[in-house]
C-alpha cells in the first residue's frame, strides 16, 4: 500500500511539474482581431457589398467575448513603440483578410490570419459553396471562423501547436445545401448582410399595435412608459438622445472620398518612390437632416450657407462633465491615412494634424509623414442659452505628398481613412512618455 501510495504521489507530482512546464512555454492566446475588407477578385457588382458583410459575420460572431477586442484594421496602437505602455495596456493582435469570387458553379471564399507583430501566417483556410446558397455560405464562412480562429483567442497559447493541429482541418467544408426551389430559401448573396434582420421584419411591432381582434373580441392597449409625474422626464429624455446621436455621430461626421494615387519615381532620392494622392472630406449629410428632427432645436443658416444648429437649455437638462467635454473640444478628431499591403500590414502612415506633439509618436519599423492641412467641419460649442452645433457644409480637398522607399510601398498599396479623436492620440503620445 505504501509502494503505491508513493508511486501515485510521485505520478501526480510528474504530471504537475510537466502542467508548470507547458505553462511556462506558452503565451498568452491573441486578444485583439483586426479586420481588413475582403477583396471581390472577379469586381462583381452583385456581390460587392460581401467585402464588407464578412468582415461584419466575423465581429457578430465574437461580440459576445467580452475579452476580445474586435476592430477594422486601422488602429496605430500595435505599431507603437511599447516604451512605458503598462501591460494592462498590452496588445497581441491577429489580422484578418480575405478574399471571394465565383468559378463556375461554385462560390468561394478565402481567408486568412496573420500575427500582427512578425506576420506569421497562422491559418489559411477557403470554403465553396453552391452559387446563390446563402444559407451555406452564412453557415460554412462562421463555421470555418469558430474552426480555425477561436484556438488562438484562448488564455494560453502554443502557437506552433495550433497551427500544426489546424493544418489537418479539411480544407473543404461544405454545409449540407438547402433546397434552392423552396422559396423560403430563395436569394442571392446580396441578402447576407441582411440576415440578421430578416425576422424583425415580420408583422407589426407590438409597440405600435393599438388595436385588435382575438376572435369575438376586440381590444386596444395602452402604454404609459412615456408619462412621469417627475416635470423634467421629458428633458431627461431628450438629453439622452442627444448625447446618443452625438456620440454615435460625432465620431464619425464626415463622408471620405480617396482620389487617384499617383506614384513615380522620386527624382531627388533614389530608390524612393513619390506619391501624391487627394482626398476630399465633407459633413455627413445625416447630421443635417432627420437625426436631428424629434429633438427641439432651431436651425440656421449664416452668410456662408453654413448650418447651425441650436438646442436651447430650456429642452434639455446638460450636466457639468458633457459641458466640460465639449468646451475642451474632445470631439475633434483628426485623419489618419493608412497605406496596407495585401496581408494588412502598414506600409507607412499619415497623420493630418494642427498638433505638432503628435511628430513624435514612435512607431516600430513604420515611416509616420505628418501634415497640417484638414481643417474640422464642425464645431460644439456650449454657451448660456444653448448647445450650439456648427458645420461647415462645404468639401474640403487635401492633396498629400510623399516619398517612400519603393521596398516599403512595392506593387500594390490599399489606402484607409480612418478618424481618431484627440483624447486617444493624447493617451498614445502619454503612454510613449511624452507631453504636451
Amino acid at each position: 500500500m505504501y509502494r503505491l501510495n508513493r508511486l501515485f504521489f510521485n505520478q501526480t507530482k510528474l504530471s504537475i511539474i510537466l502542467l508548470l512546464v507547458g505553462f511556462l512555454f506558452s503565451y498568452s492566446g491573441y486578444n485583439t482581431i483586426y479586420l481588413m475588407e475582403f477583396e471581390n477578385m472577379q469586381n462583381d457588382f452583385t456581390n460587392s457589398h460581401l467585402t464588407e458583410a464578412l468582415p461584419d459575420l466575423i465581429k457578430e460572431n465574437y461580440k459576445f467575448r467580452e475579452d476580445i477586442r474586435v476592430e477594422y484594421a486601422g488602429d496605430i496602437r500595435p505599431y507603437l513603440k511599447p516604451t512605458d505602455l503598462g501591460e494592462e495596456n498590452s496588445i497581441r493582435g491577429l489580422i484578418i483578410n480575405g478574399r471571394f469570387q465565383t468559378i463556375n458553379d461554385e462560390f468561394f471564399v478565402e481567408f486568412e490570419a496573420y500575427d500582427i507583430q512578425d506576420w506569421k501566417r497562422l491559418v489559411s483556410r477557403r470554403i465553396f459553396c453552391p452559387v446563390n446558397d446563402i444559407i451555406c455560405v452564412h453557415d460554412g464562412f462562421l463555421m470555418a471562423i469558430e474552426k480555425s480562429i477561436s484556438p488562438f483567442l484562448t488564455n494560453a497559447l502554443d502557437i506552433d501547436a495550433t497551427i500544426s493541429n489546424l493544418e489537418q482541418y479539411p480544407k473543404r467544408k461544405i454545409p449540407k445545401s438547402h433546397d434552392l426551389d423552396n422559396n423560403s430559401n430563395n436569394g442571392n448573396l446580396d441578402n447576407l448582410s441582411n440576415l440578421d434582420a430578416a425576422g424583425s421584419n415580420l408583422g407589426l411591432d407590438s409597440r405600435t399595435q393599438k388595436q385588435g381582434q382575438y376572435g369575438d373580441r376586440y381590444y386596444r392597449e395602452f402604454n404609459f412608459a412615456d408619462i412621469s409625474p417627475d416635470p423634467n422626464f421629458s428633458k431627461k429624455q431628450n438629453s439622452e438622445s442627444l448625447i446618443t446621436i452625438l456620440d454615435q455621430i460625432l465620431t464619425n461626421p464626415y463622408n471620405v472620398l480617396i482620389g487617384e494615387l499617383s506614384l513615380y519615381p522620386d527624382p531627388d532620392r533614389a530608390g524612393n518612390m513619390r506619391g501624391e494622392i487627394p482626398i476630399t472630406y465633407s459633413v455627413r449629410s445625416a447630421l443635417t437632416q432627420e437625426l436631428f428632427t424629434s429633438l427641439p432645436h432651431d436651425k440656421l443658416m449664416d452668410a456662408n450657407g453654413n448650418v447651425i444648429l441650436q438646442f436651447p437649455n430650456s429642452s434639455f437638462i446638460f450636466d457639468e462633465l458633457l459641458l466640460e467635454k465639449l468646451a475642451l473640444m474632445k470631439y475633434q478628431l483628426m485623419p489618419v491615412i493608412f497605406f496596407n499591403n495585401r496581408i494588412g500590414g502598414i506600409q507607412f502612415i499619415i497623420l493630418d494634424s494642427w498638433k505638432e506633439k503628435y511628430k513624435y509618436l514612435e512607431f516600430q519599423k513604420i515611416s509616420m509623414f505628418t501634415e497640417n492641412q484638414f481643417k474640422p467641419l464642425f464645431a460644439l460649442t456650449p454657451g448660456s442659452d444653448n448647445i450650439q452645433l456648427n458645420l461647415d457644409v462645404s468639401s474640403q480637398e487635401v492633396e498629400y505628398n510623399f516619398s517612400i522607399p519603393h521596398e516599403a510601398i512595392g506593387d500594390y498599396t490599399k489606402v484607409t481613412v480612418k478618424f481618431m479623436p484627440e483624447v486617444e492620440l493624447d493617451a498614445l503620445l502619454a503612454g510613449q512618455g511624452r507631453t504636451n
